[in-house]
């Protein structure tokens, strides 16, 4: 099993708040109009522990609150089949960035994870692994503050995907902080930003940028 999925340049369709009463009828539904993605091929779950870096005045989440013109900076650890435990969980790391328009994403190894997450190497590390462009905008809204960990966002993802569309659900989402989000997420990202949503189930949208929920 391949554990760290490929980058997704698809765009956001929506984001649905899925009540746990809802959970089979999603789940049914997600394998009726896509495949299993092929990291969990048995639709079994992937655990997922994804931290987020800011200075420790939290520079980065100001920028985000402006929604035009920010950086987000993550280490996701990509755990194969459900597998979780310990602080920081076995698995592959991927570091990744985003701003309004654009998206960065690589995969590191264990050791390097390891000294951002504990060790104080984030600010040096990150630093070294962005590319010029994105550089720049860390300088602009961070300056030359330290970067740090500031909250895990822990949970398990389940997901289907064409060379259209991807669909991905989210459960028992929670924060290393002792913040659980009130809902389980289904998520629907497709090459056009014009694509209709795939599932029939009735769900209610919602909004959600988990850095911005997990740092409140």
């Amino acid at each position: 099993m391949t554990p760290l999925p490929a980058a997704d340049l698809r765009s956001n369709v929506g984001t649905w708040s899925v009540p746990a009463c809802c959970l089979p009828a999603v789940a049914y539904e997600m394998g009726q109009v896509l495949k299993t993605e092929q990291f969990d091929p048995e639709f079994q779950g992937q655990y997922l522990q994804t931290t987020y870096l800011d200075t420790r005045d939290f520079a980065l989440r100001k920028g985000r609150l402006k929604a035009d013109h920010y950086l987000t900076l993550r280490l996701r650890c990509y755990s194969p089949s459900c597998e979780a435990g310990g602080d920081y969980p076995k698995g592959v790391y991927a570091f990744s960035a985003k701003t309004e328009g654009a998206k960065f994403r690589l995969e590191v190894p264990s050791y390097q994870a390891e000294d951002i997450l504990q060790n104080g190497g984030a600010s040096q590390i990150v630093r070294g692994l962005l590319p010029g462009d994105l550089l720049a905008r860390l300088a602009e809204l961070a300056g030359d503050e330290p970067l740090c960990p500031v909250v895990s966002v822990c949970m398990t993802r389940y997901a289907c995907e064409d060379p259209v569309h991807r669909l991905t659900l989210d459960v028992e989402v929670k924060t290393d902080t002792g913040k659980c989000y009130p809902t389980n997420v289904l998520e629907q990202k497709s090459v056009g930003k014009d694509a209709m949503p795939l599932l029939a189930t009735p769900l209610r949208p919602i909004k959600l940028s988990k850095f911005l929920w997990a740092t409140q």
